[in-house]
């Protein structure tokens, strides 16, 4: 019967069935019909059957779209939706969605994954990737941790690095975040920030780094911008980044 149905009437059948029913159905008809009900679906309904199939089913219907279209659907679906739906997929094929998306978009992803999923998918990830996931978490932590100190906080205009504005004690400071995933912190980074906030009227450069400085890092603080680069991690808490900004203003 569904074989003679209008294509808009079967998806209408198939989005009002359980979905692991729906699936079982979608997947009995002809190649070329599943072709043309799965681009009658919007995402959601595929979501739905993606996430209910059994891992055999699954295969079969991921054989049916592409990278493209998945990730086109993948794209419209809420956060927490599109998180489901690649905890549910093979490895490989969830590892080339999660290379299309934007790093900030990836570890918000992960986050919305079940422990299990994310530590699957992360070990399939580039090592580059990953290191840029730490790179993103730790700066979302020193501006998370920033904003309790009552700084007023927004981004360097038209700086495409990690450099920050912060209005605190009636002052301004220039605030470069600085990231090494392994060794000290290079002197480079400071003449970067000093770079940065050369002729924006910065009372003071807060570099904050994951690193400990190296010993060419903390002489080049000294010049007529005062810096000061305070080492924070994560499980560090507010104070110390309070008391750098204290610090700096003298």
């Amino acid at each position: 019967m569904l074989g003679s149905m209008p294509t808009e009437h079967v998806v209408t059948m198939l989005g009002a069935s359980p979905p692991q029913r729906a699936v079982v159905a979608l997947l009995s008809m002809p190649k070329d019909r599943i072709a043309r009900l799965l681009g009658a679906m919007d995402g959601r309904l595929i979501a739905r059957l993606l996430i209910a199939a059994d891992p055999g089913r699954r295969a079969g219907l991921l054989r049916h779209l592409d990278d493209t279209r998945l990730a086109a659907e993948l794209a419209l679906l809420p956060m927490i939706e599109a998180a489901s739906v690649l905890a549910v997929l093979p490895s490989e094929r969830a590892r080339t969605q999660l290379d299309l998306v934007s790093v900030e978009y990836l570890g918000s992803l992960l986050d919305a994954m079940p422990a299990p999923q994310r530590r699957r998918l992360a070990a399939v990830l580039d090592p580059r990737r990953l290191a840029d996931l730490r790179r993103v978490g730790f700066e979302k932590a020193v501006i998370e941790s920033l904003g309790r100190t009552a700084a007023g906080l927004r981004w360097v205009p038209d700086d495409p690095g990690s450099n920050l504005l912060a209005a605190v004690f009636q002052m301004l400071f220039g605030v470069s975040l600085c990231y090494v995933d392994d060794g000290p912190l290079p002197a480079g980074s400071v003449a970067q920030a000093r770079q940065v906030f050369a002729g924006r009227q910065v009372d003071g450069i807060l570099i904050i780094s994951n690193g400990v400085p190296c010993a060419s890092a903390a002489a080049a603080c000294h010049g007529d911008t005062p810096a000061l680069v305070a080492t924070w991690e994560s499980g560090d808490n507010d104070g110390v980044l309070g008391r750098a900004l204290v610090r700096l203003a003298g």
